[in-house]
């Protein structure tokens, strides 16, 4: 245990809240447009009959880490 640490951690974190406040953020528009790129390049993969549908799984669990989405452990080979 680092008091030090923590005590600093606490002050960036009410840090950060504060200057979120400030922010306008439309937080659906962004979630909208990243899901949207997501589903298009999903169905690329989708679509490309050259594509095994061993390779298919791989490329979509590739998007999924691309968008920093949790997949879970399923694919994990």
């Amino acid at each position: 245990m680092n008091i030090k640490l923590d005590l600093l951690k606490n002050e960036i974190v009410d840090f950060i809240k504060y200057k979120m406040e400030e922010l306008v953020l439309d937080a659906s528009k962004i979630a909208d447009t990243t899901a949207i790129l997501m589903l298009a390049e999903i169905q690329d993969v989708i679509k490309d009959d050259a594509n095994s549908d061993f390779d298919a799984v791989e490329k979509i669990v590739c998007i999924f880490e691309k968008y920093n989405i949790d997949f879970g452990f399923r694919h994990d080979f």
